[in-house]
């Protein structure tokens, strides 16, 4: 709870003047609302009077001094209005802006382990929750305890022994709902954890549906969603029904203070001391004080599952585990491109751990503008490499260097910024596919059609009806494979990077397209320092040197024909993808 009063503090100092506003202004009116029941008092007091001219003229003047009340309060909530709007909503974006800073400086293995919806959601609720939470403060702590003290004065000057009765009332009613609300809001909290699962699997089955529906999944995974529905709504049953539970108690008190206030007006009107205008006043204070409290105690319920909803956002900004620049760190330029992992240990686990490292001392030096290919089967530790290279996880011990620089010493931005990478299975914006390409840079329409000709995205670009202009759909889902792979080597041909990694850059590809491409990939490689991903190895014939990677070892260096002399790992995967392995697979079938 402490990470949510401190981020909408922060905000609240922001917004210091508004606040301040905002403040005084329900001062103000809850200040005057309160004194205008004095002159109910007079009023009624003078309505069991005799008519006398004098008596006119008096409850007119009163009249007036009403009047002017009314027009205080008027201008005063006004200048309520005026303040809330940039305090609550200026308060909400600044909160959406942060969420959005923090959640993007998380580590990359995080969104791995976190749905997309779920975390959306969190970050709408806690930002959310702020103005649930301010107006609460203001409308219902701030103007009831503001409330109880005026009247508590009034009921002093009037009548002592009503005045310790309201005070000790008003203890046990706010005493009450705190108490239980805070009792109630682990119930609150299950509320919204389930939500965010729900979320999270809404997101999860709607994001995926191309598999969900060629896989006939559509009945699994509505009895997932129905099973989690059915789960949250027990939970919300259960603080719904806690929350009558308050509400029931609220009202016996009500009812209480109001009996206690005919009481004493009775015991008063028996002993000759009764004054209609009293009681005039009391009930006016009380009915505006009895309807605060009850809206203040049905919406401490809001408070804390506001409070609950912004918590798990909360423990988002209270992870210290997440992307930063080094103290040494610079914006500095890749000028050769030499890269070398220098006893580089690495865990996934992200610990040290002698026994389950994946990478033990390993040493690799890559020289500037060199082209190395990097095979081996699964889990080998190809794709860590480049992850390593992007600081997208972090080595144990050792050191990763670009043209001898620790890549520490630079700032995170300037480190990707000049390492372009295409991936095997290319992420794109629901946005246009020109947007997609420049990613935000300022391109001319000349270049940018050069690099769409040397990736040969044209060859679909110029069949679509808005052309570059195409929204391409969510993750991209309007393009094949294919499609994207090819705007994903035009990104790399336009941003024109230092260093390049192709993971797997051309499997989707069909194999025209692919011969067609190489020669723009070559063209692309050939003032770079270039790290080649690939399981096909037809793709790596004319790098400089192919390493074999086997669980985080390179058990086998040197070009492809050389590593064909040595008739070793490398030699083995070439037969069984230039044919041997098929024919004798064959040829057992047929025996």
């Amino acid at each position: 709870m402490d990470t949510i009063f401190r981020e909408y503090f922060h905000i609240i100092w922001q917004k210091k003047f508004y606040f301040a506003l905002v403040l005084v202004s329900l001062s103000s009116a809850t200040i005057l609302d309160l004194y205008v029941p004095i002159y109910y008092k007079a009023i009624a007091n003078g309505l069991t009077q005799p008519y006398s001219d004098e008596l006119f003229t008096s409850l007119i003047e009163v009249l007036f001094s009403i009047a002017t009340c009314y027009i205080g309060i008027w201008f005063s909530w006004r200048l309520v209005e005026v303040g809330i709007i940039p305090l609550d909503g200026g308060g909400v974006a600044l909160l959406e802006k942060r969420c959005f800073d923090v959640l993007k400086k998380q580590r990359y293995a995080f969104f791995e382990n976190n749905f997309s919806g779920s975390l959306i959601k969190k970050a709408h609720r806690f930002s959310s929750s702020f103005e649930v939470i301010m107006d609460w403060f203001l409308f219902y702590f701030f103007q009831n305890v503001l409330a109880v003290i005026i009247s508590f004065v009034i009921f002093y000057n009037q009548q002592k022994e009503f005045a310790y009765y309201f005070l000790a009332w008003v203890v046990v009613f706010i005493g009450w709902n705190f108490i239980f609300s805070i009792w109630k809001l682990r119930f609150d909290k299950r509320v919204a954890k389930w939500d965010s699962q729900l979320g999270g699997i809404y997101s999860d089955a709607i994001s995926n549906m191309f598999l969900v529906k060629t896989f006939a999944l559509e009945r699994t995974e509505q009895t997932q969603v129905d099973q989690t529905v059915d789960t949250k709504y027990k939970k919300k049953k259960i603080a719904w029904i806690l929350m009558f539970v308050s509400f029931a108690v609220q009202g016996i008190l009500t009812f209480g203070i109001e009996l206690i206030l005919f009481y004493l007006m009775i015991d008063k009107w028996k002993s000759g001391n009764f004054q209609v205008g009293e009681f005039v006043l009391f009930q006016s204070i009380l009915l505006m004080l009895i309807q605060r409290l009850w809206e203040f105690g049905r919406n401490l319920r809001t408070f804390f599952t506001a409070i609950a909803d912004a918590t798990e956002m909360a423990d988002v900004f209270r992870n210290e585990d997440i992307e930063s620049n080094t103290q040494l760190a610079e914006t500095r330029k890749v000028h050769e491109g030499a890269i070398t992992f220098d006893k580089v240990d690495f865990n996934y686990a992200r610990k040290v751990d002698t026994e389950n490292r994946l990478f033990k001392n390993f040493f690799l030096d890559i020289k500037a503008k060199e082209k190395v290919a990097l095979v081996g089967q699964s889990g080998s530790g190809k794709t860590t490499l480049t992850k390593l290279l992007f600081r997208f996880c972090e080595p144990q011990s050792g050191a990763i260097r670009i043209d001898g620089f620790d890549i520490g010493d630079f700032t995170l931005e300037s480190l990707r910024k000049q390492i372009s990478l295409v991936p095997q299975q290319p992420e794109l914006f629901h946005r246009s596919i020109r947007d997609n390409i420049a990613l935000n840079r300022s391109v001319s329409e000349k270049k940018l059609r050069e690099v769409v000709e040397k990736s040969h995205c044209s060859a679909f670009i110029d069949t679509l009806p808005n052309q570059l202009e195409t929204v391409v759909g969510e993750r991209g889902i309007k393009l094949s494979g294919g499609e994207k792979q090819r705007i994903a080597i035009a990104r790399a041909l336009l941003e024109d990077a230092p260093i390049l990694v192709l993971d797997e850059a051309t499997s989707a590809l069909d194999s025209v397209t692919e011969k067609s491409i190489q020669s723009a990939m070559f063209e692309l490689m050939k003032t770079k320092t270039t790290i080649v991903i690939a399981h096909r190895l037809s793709t790596i014939l004319r790098m400089d040197r192919i390493l074999v990677l086997e669980t985080g070892e390179i058990v086998e260096q040197g070009t492809h024909q050389e590593l064909l002399n040595k008739q070793g790992k490398y030699y083995e995967m070439w037969q069984h993808q230039s044919g041997d392995f098929l024919t004798l697979g064959e040829g057992a079938v047929r025996g």
